[in-house]
């Protein structure tokens, strides 16, 4: 895990309001398929690279948390819904949000948006992110890591 004083990275995004994690992209060319318009499997990607710096942004990183715990975030279950398409040097965001977390688990819900005043849901989903060990079981959220992942989404 990063330094919990060092400065953020500025590509990494930034939090807006209770738990909500935004994070901008740009489309570009080798997002698209002949027709200029994002190619569906490329809003996962998407999705993934705002986790990724959404926990980055928090002090976690995936290579400190397999380093360091042993452990690693899964995608166990995910449903997404296309609603408009986003096309080449389309601005967009993708916003994240900690739905609930489990002893080994946490559920996420995402958008992509096009950025500024359209601010036009393009995609959405809801996923289950499970936490593995080295050997690919289940394995616990580490204290240090749910304490983190908390400030996101405080238990009521």
């Amino acid at each position: 895990m990063t330094e919990a004083g060092a400065s953020p990275d500025p590509l990494s995004g930034s939090f807006d309001g209770p738990g909500l994690h935004r994070y901008p992209l740009r489309v570009f060319y080798e997002d698209t398929d002949a027709g200029g318009i994002v190619y569906h499997a490329n809003y996962l990607r998407f999705m993934e690279r705002a986790r990724t710096e959404m926990l980055r942004l928090l002090g976690l990183s995936h290579t400190d948390l397999m380093e360091r715990e042993g452990v690693s975030f899964a995608v166990r279950r995910m449903r997404i819904e296309f609603v408009a398409p986003a096309k080449l040097d389309d601005t967009l965001e993708v916003v994240t949000r900690i739905a609930d977390i489990g002893g080994a688990s946490l559920a996420a819900a995402q958008s992509v948006r096009r950025a500024g005043p359209d601010g036009r849901e393009l995609a959405r989903a809801d996923l289950t992110l499970a936490l593995i060990n080295r050997a690919g079981r289940p394995a616990r959220l580490p204290a240090q890591v749910r304490d983190i992942l908390n400030t996101l989404h405080p238990k009521a």
